[in-house]
């Protein structure tokens, strides 16, 4: 099936599919309407932090102020659905995701922080440039094959609630193939955080999955130490996700294979015997708002 890619296309790379190895769109072209505000904390300068930082100048004004106490809540994020390998992997963070205090997480590896006016000014922008858009659009010009990812835009709106609008192949397609022009600057306002360098991510509880290996493969070990037994019985509600806390989630660290974002190849995982059956694993850390 073909599709039609105009300048957009040719100026960004594709994205990595999202919901199996990697959604982190790269490459997307500046918009004319500008970029994300650039103050913020991480490995590569001297930003300023805080609510008593200088942030850039903003795009406008928020509704609502920037949540400043209370749990810390996700406020925008970039990731992707479907795509060549589907969904197999479920482990899959954002792309991008910004939370409440400013903290900025690049799929689940990398952090930083924005100062309270580069945040205001972000969401300021990012609201009104999704603001009065479907929960899907499609482009105007040609069709997007199915092996391209779904891009998913997700804003916390004035009023609390979260808005979400999805996109298929947006990166690769973008104003020039017919996308509103609003959609595709709010996906490049969010896909530019990922220039900040930030410092590794990491974190006490970590989120891991469990599957059931195909029969007949490697003998499997005994069950580790101190690492949650599966829910689930074998079949097809064999894959589970679960996030482990303290002394278990040191026994997951352990025993299971690290997700890698980004990396499709498939890994030898060593299986292990359950009172369920035999399962591999795979983890993560968990990101703030990650609780199960």
């Amino acid at each position: 099936m073909a599709l039609m890619f105009g300048a957009a296309a040719c100026s960004s790379s594709a994205s990595k599919p999202a919901a199996d190895g990697s959604s982190s769109p790269t490459g997307a072209s500046s918009p004319s309407t500008g970029s994300a505000p650039s103050s913020a904390t991480g490995s590569g300068g001297t930003p300023a932090t805080g609510s008593g930082g200088t942030s850039a100048p903003g795009t406008g004004t928020p509704t609502t102020p920037v949540p400043s106490s209370g749990p810390v809540q996700r406020v925008a994020e970039i990731h992707s659905e479907g795509g060549f390998a589907g969904n197999a992997l479920r482990l899959q963070p954002p792309a991008v995701v910004v939370y409440s205090d400013g903290t900025v997480v690049l799929n689940a590896s990398k952090r930083y922080t924005l100062d309270s006016g580069a945040l205001a000014s972000l969401l300021a922008s990012v609201r009104k440039d999704l603001d009065g858009l479907p929960e899907t659009v499609s482009p105007t010009k040609g069709r997007p094959i199915p092996d391209i990812p779904t891009t998913v835009l997700g804003i916390r709106k004035g009023d609390g609630s979260y808005q979400t609008v999805r996109a298929a192949g947006l990166p690769q397609i973008g104003k020039d193939g017919g996308y509103p022009a609003p959609l595709y600057d709010a996906y490049t306002k969010l896909n530019d955080l990922n220039a900040t360098a930030g410092t590794p991510f990491t974190g006490p509880d970590v989120r891991y999955l469990l599957s059931c290996p195909a029969a007949g493969g490697t003998k499997p070990e005994p069950w580790p130490a101190g690492m949650p037994q599966p829910v689930n019985a074998e079949g097809a509600t064999c894959v589970e996700i679960h996030v482990a806390t303290g002394p278990a989630a040191a026994a997951v660290r352990t025993a299971c294979q690290a997700y890698l974002p980004g990396d499709l190849q498939s890994k030898p995982a060593v299986p292990y015997q359950s009172d369920k059956g035999v399962r591999t694993c795979q983890w993560r850390y968990a990101l703030p708002d990650e609780t199960s």
